[in-house]
């Protein structure tokens, strides 16, 4: 609902529930349009562990730094051993990161 700017039509639309939920919190996505379009790729669970690992990362570290990757330590798993495809994440020595998360090269050419 949020990514493709959809509006519930009335109370009984499938999507309603989502506009009465608060989503306000330390986690962040940076281009969730970017992973919502390419999702056919991935199945389910293997989206659903890009999103828990990408919410361990601190909010007030990408404000103070810009830092959108992290440190393998600081997860909770290591991606590689629950993911189905494990090129939705990238580990390179020690730090996990989130192809989806990088700046497409089209926002730097600005």
């Amino acid at each position: 609902m949020m990514v493709n700017q959809e509006l519930p039509k009335n109370q009984y639309d499938p999507i309603y529930y989502y506009s009465m939920v608060n989503y306000s919190g330390d986690s962040f996505l940076l281009h969730p349009d970017m992973l919502v379009y390419n999702a056919y790729q991935y199945s389910y669970r293997d989206l659903c562990i890009y999103l828990a690992i990408a919410s361990v990362r601190p909010y007030a570290e990408y404000i103070t730094n810009g830092t959108i990757t992290l440190e393998l330590v600081k997860s909770p798993v290591h991606p590689h051993e629950y993911l189905e495809n494990p090129r939705l994440l990238r580990i390179d020595n020690g730090i996990i990161t989130f192809p989806y998360e990088e700046i497409p090269e089209k926002s730097k050419q600005h």
